[in-house]
């Protein structure tokens, strides 16, 4: 089980930081990554033959995080939509301000799978190599996640009123 414990100390800060990327929130980020481990550690005896049991462990962290968010995003549009039907139907205005202008809410605002590949690059500062294996995608779809969720970023109105 030293091995175990090793794993844990030498991954758990930069994943949560990457889950807390995706997720917004540290101690949601701390429960995901913590469930992640747990279920390394239920299957170690698999998960210890692996070439590289870090990258199974935070590919699993970074999945439920996706989940997460996907379902929060669900959530948030359904509040929208009723917020407005609710404004209109009060003859207020339906828009609503957007209420953060955190880096990482414009993050979480990408597509998914960009938000992780930067989430990853950045957060928990992986290189290219770990977050394909992460992602189990190809360097150079890496690549191009990031530059898109960069250039995404360059234009992102959150990030441009963060700015000013």
């Amino acid at each position: 089980m030293d091995d175990f414990a090793q794993l844990v100390r030498g991954e758990s800060r930069g994943l949560i930081a990457a889950v807390q990327a995706i997720v917004g929130d540290r101690s949601r980020a701390e429960e995901i990554v913590q469930d992640a481990f747990e279920k390394g550690y239920r299957s170690w005896w698999r998960v210890s033959r692996l070439d590289r049991p870090g990258a199974w462990v935070r590919r699993v962290a970074i999945n439920e995080a996706i989940s997460v968010g996907r379902r929060r995003a669900s959530e948030d549009r359904a509040v929208a939509r009723l917020t407005a039907m609710v404004a209109t139907e009060a003859g207020g205005d339906p828009l609503a301000a957007l209420g953060d202008d955190d880096v990482w809410a414009a993050v979480r605002a990408l597509p998914s799978e960009q938000a992780s590949a930067v989430a990853l690059r950045y957060g928990a500062d992986l290189s290219l190599d770990e977050i394909a294996q992460t992602m189990n995608i190809s360097v150079s779809a890496v690549k191009s996640l990031l530059h898109r969720g960069r250039a995404s970023l360059r234009g992102s109105e959150q990030l441009q009123s963060h700015v000013s």
